[in-house]
């Protein structure tokens, strides 16, 4: 395991295994991405439809693949002002970008088209070799090497590496092949995603409404278009999915209010249960965990993607300045954990806070809610730190430069 460049196998080929794929071929790493996709290709949907999912990638996240020459301004829907409020309740805080000094707090992406955009850079990438559709199975892993089996319809093939990242989704069969331990909390919420139309444009804003049954996330995505993320209880399941388009836009209005006015159309829908899923260590041996196999969050504030992001970067920070793996994992977790708490205790606090309780405790926690949202109003240093860190800004990094 002395030869050079040093080897790497990615399993998992979402936005976050390609990012961290593409990282670790720009370090000097010879890298096998593996896909569990059966086909080679991105499947391409219309740019105008109601049905393309998208993620929100903070300003934070934009400038980390800005510097790796892995962003395209082209794909990207800016977000210019956030607006958070409680459905019912006095009090708003309103974030600009002007505020901040940049032009955009984030950006509101189509996965296809980031998806198709790195799988160019992918391809384009001669220290890549792209296996699809495959699959890993782990043999053994220590500190200096991990000894594994790739499959794929056609072979088996062996395999041994410097280095394993397993990015495969919350199910992550690789962690439990790593032996790494989770605790899951289910927070007996359901996310209802969708793209909507509106009457009145945008602007580029973003909203977060706190109801009784959970958070509304609007997201800018094109003209008159936002994608809607909506939380409501699990035991609504059936109850929303027998809902009609025009049923679920009323529910929407109802919970959102007339700002952007009528809502005129959505596109299909999605149920997704949401979780708290969290690893009890993030790597074993030379095997490291990233993105959702690490930590799955509620999606309140859309930070998962983005701390995913910013661990991917890290990761390869210290690995380009610790040459043997096991020693740059065992740095990346100490280095990555203060950012990492924070943010899964924020999301899960919110996700707790602002849900309807049984009275007095409902009491109780409006005014502590009210009040909360009134300081970040009025109090201009907690507003731009809390602005600001949700941004992703000022989070240092173990990456020069970044």
């Amino acid at each position: 395991m002395n030869s050079s460049p040093r080897s790497a196998v990615v399993a998992g080929a979402g936005i976050v295994g390609r990012v961290q794929a593409l990282l670790l071929a720009k370090a000097g790493f010879k890298v096998t991405l593996v896909d569990a996709a059966d086909s080679t290709g991105v499947s391409m949907v219309s740019d105008d439809s109601l049905s393309v999912r998208s993620v929100a990638l903070s300003y934070r996240s934009q400038q980390l693949l800005g510097s790796a020459g892995l962003w395209d301004n082209s794909i990207g829907c800016p977000i210019t002002s956030v607006l958070v409020n409680e459905k019912g309740r006095f009090g708003s805080v309103t974030f600009q970008a002007a505020e901040f000094s940049v032009a955009a707090l984030g950006y509101v992406v189509k996965n296809h088209l980031l998806e198709q955009h790195l799988k160019n850079k992918i391809y384009a990438q001669p220290a890549i070799e792209v296996v699809q559709p495959g699959s890993v199975v782990v043999k053994h892993s220590d500190e200096h090497r991990v000894s594994l089996t790739i499959n794929t319809a056609q072979q088996s093939t062996q395999h041994e590496a410097h280095l394993l990242v397993a990015a495969d989704g919350t199910r992550s069969s690789l962690r439990e092949q790593l032996g790494i331990e989770v605790k899951t909390t289910d927070y007996d919420q359901l996310a209802v995603v969708a793209n909507v139309i509106c009457q009145r444009d945008h602007g580029n804003s973003a909203f977060e409404r706190f109801t009784e049954s959970g958070p509304l996330a609007l997201l800018p995505l094109g003209k008159q278009q936002m994608a809607m993320v909506y939380t409501v209880d699990a035991s609504r399941e059936e109850e929303v999915k027998a809902l009609s388009d025009q049923q679920l836009l009323d529910e929407i209005q109802h919970r959102f209010g007339g700002r952007l006015g009528r809502f005129q159309a959505v596109g299909r829908r999605a149920l997704l249960p949401l979780t708290l899923v969290r690893c009890e260590n993030q790597f074993s041996g030379c095997g490291v965990l990233i993105g959702n196999s690490a930590r799955t969050l509620h999606p309140v504030a859309g930070q998962g993607l983005n701390l995913a992001l910013r661990d991917a970067f890290g990761l390869v920070g210290m690995l380009s300045h610790e040459p043997n793996v096991a020693s740059a994992l065992s740095g990346f977790v100490s280095a990555r954990r203060s950012d990492q708490q924070f943010v899964l205790r924020q999301t899960d606090a919110l996700a707790r806070v602002f849900r309807k309780h049984p009275w007095p405790i409902s009491a109780s926690l409006g005014v502590a809610r009210q009040s909360s949202i009134l300081l970040l109003d009025t109090i201009a240093p907690l507003r731009e730190k809390f602005g600001r860190r949700n941004a992703g800004m000022g989070i240092s990094l173990p990456s020069a430069g970044h």
